[in-house]
C-alpha cells in the first residue's frame, strides 16, 4: 500500500498548518495533494486551556 503521512496542527479543534511528513512511500502530487485535502478538512475534538496541538494522520491507499 502506499502511505502519505500528514503532520497537522490543530488549534481548537481545526487544522491551522498540514504538510507531508517523515515516512510517505509515494511520489505521486495527486495522492499528495488529496491527503493535504483531507487533512485540512479534518476535525478534532478541542481540548480546553491547551495551546495548539501537533501530530500525524496516516493516510493508506490500497490498490486493486
Amino acid at each position: 500500500p502506499a502511505t502519505v503521512i500528514v503532520r497537522a496542527n490543530v488549534d481548537k479543534g481545526n487544522v491551522i498548518f498540514a504538510e507531508v511528513g517523515r515516512g510517505t512511500n509515494i511520489d505521486n502530487a495527486s495522492m499528495r495533494k488529496s491527503a493535504l485535502d483531507a487533512a485540512r478538512k479534518a476535525k478534532f475534538n478541542s481540548i480546553s486551556g491547551a495551546n495548539n496541538q501537533s501530530g500525524t494522520i496516516t493516510y493508506v491507499y490500497k490498490f486493486k
